[in-house]
């Protein structure tokens, strides 16, 4: 059904009009098994935008430089889980990051607290981890405001956020509404991992879900819940695909206010995840 859907549209487009807007996406696309779907070209996509088809104008490997803030809960709650699944599942992930791409780590366990400057040496991100003490509540809400703050200084790059995170006490101060408007102007995309481990009361719960659910889904990220901290690496290795894009360049209208742009791919089993819609430069 998809690929009917992808080919009638492909039928309707034209030639950009006169005047005509090129913007762009930022577009995830895995397979079944959340691996990257490679070699994909403009015959293999087709946009739709408020319903209507554009003209795909160009697909390509978004190789704008890609600068990661990743958010680790090291609070008391989840002490053991953080030294036995997560330091080296997200050491792995830093491994795997796209070639060139640099990061900064940050802890959220007490109040946030930025281990590493920016850098792409992921063994001494390791070696801070392991040397970061498990302490105190979570702070996860205010950290995504510190870090993505600090991230917005890089301009002409690519921003994600990684959050690896329990279900832990909230030791927070801000709003989580106010965060997510926050660090959604700071930073382009936000993948994250809850894991269900740790003594949140319902408020905390409710906080976290709300943050980082509309972050990772209007962002066009992911978010993944698995059952323990057993479960991270497994969930970080599906979000380190997530971080190698496509941008996918259509030709639009100016005039329009509100835009909701669909991608589809023609490859069977292919799972996109779509970006805000921004001009080309």
């Amino acid at each position: 059904m998809i690929l009917m859907t992808l080919a009638a549209a492909l039928l309707v487009q034209g030639p950009p009009a006169l005047g005509a807007e090129i913007r762009s996406v930022n577009v995830s696309v895995v397979d079944g098994k959340g691996a990257l779907v490679s070699g994909l070209v403009k015959d293999d996509v087709a946009v739709l935008e408020n319903g209507v088809a554009r003209e795909v104008t160009k697909v390509e490997v978004d190789t704008t430089p890609l600068v990661v803030a990743v958010l680790v809960d090291n609070s008391q709650e989840v002490g053991s889980s953080y030294r036995l699944h997560v330091v080296d599942a997200v050491g792995a992930l830093l491994a795997r990051l796209p070639e060139g791409a640099r990061f900064t780590v940050w802890t959220t366990g007490d109040r946030p607290t930025k281990l590493t400057d920016l850098t792409g040496d992921a063994g001494a991100a390791v070696q801070a981890l392991k040397r970061s003490p498990t302490t105190g509540g979570n702070t996860l809400l205010d950290a995504l405001v510190e870090a993505t703050g600090d991230l917005k200084k890089q301009e002409g790059s690519r921003s994600a956020v990684v959050v690896v995170t329990g279900m832990t006490t909230s030791f927070s101060n801000r709003d989580r509404v106010r965060v997510v408007e926050e660090a959604r102007r700071n930073a382009d995309l936000f993948l994250a991992v809850q894991y269900e481990e740790g003594a949140a009361d319902v408020e905390a719960r409710a906080d976290y879900g709300y943050a980082l659910d509309n972050l990772t889904r209007k962002t066009g990220g992911l978010l993944e819940t698995p059952l323990s901290a057993m479960g991270v690496p497994q969930a970080l290795e599906r979000l380190g695909a997530e971080l190698r894009r496509y941008r996918v360049s259509y030709a639009t209208l100016p005039e329009i206010k509100n835009r909701k742009v669909e991608v589809q791919v023609a490859r069977p089993g292919a799972k996109v995840r779509v970006g805000a819609s921004v001009p080309n430069s």
